[in-house]
């Protein structure tokens, strides 16, 4: 896939957030649509922000095949008093490299290496841990040739 890197700016966000350790990546499919509906249940009033905005921060620094430490996020248009394990909080606006991923999630090793590469290149270094912002996927697209998947890298110039 022929990939490209944008600079954006990323607005303050109001989220939930649950950090977790996923055995597996393929473990996104049940266990993230099961927070949703603790969430739904606890709070039925409570609404996603428009746009949507849902994404997983990868925690651990570094590629891993299992027990991957992750943080799920979904931006909502207010606060709400924490409970068990999710946690409401305002997330600070941020600089990204953005890197848009086309198709499979197991292909998205090769946006990260380019994501990664043009940032080394192009004089800028990480300033936080990357994230992954779910567009289109297995909740409204058939196919995965037409999941959309936004790898987003805060940076700062070196």
């Amino acid at each position: 896939m022929n990939y490209s890197a944008t600079i954006k700016e990323l607005p303050e966000s109001i989220v939930y957030s649950k950090k977790l350790t996923l055995p597996h990546y393929n473990d996104c499919f049940t266990v993230i649509p099961e927070i949703g509906e603790t969430i739904e249940a606890k709070y039925p009033e409570l609404k996603c922000a428009t746009p949507e905005y849902c994404f997983i921060v990868y925690l651990d620094g570094e590629y891993k095949d299992e027990n991957v430490n992750v943080e799920l996020c979904e931006a909502v248009d207010k606060l709400f008093p924490d409970f068990e394990d999710i946690q409401f909080k305002t997330i600070k606006a941020a600089t990204v490299v953005s890197v848009m991923h086309k198709g499979a999630y197991s292909k998205l090793g090769e946006a990260y290496a380019y994501t990664f590469r043009w940032i080394e290149e192009n004089g800028y270094a990480t300033a936080d841990n990357p994230r992954e912002s779910y567009i289109d996927g297995i909740w409204n697209k058939e196919c995965e040739d037409e999941w959309l998947t936004e790898i987003q890298v805060p940076i700062i110039r070196k």
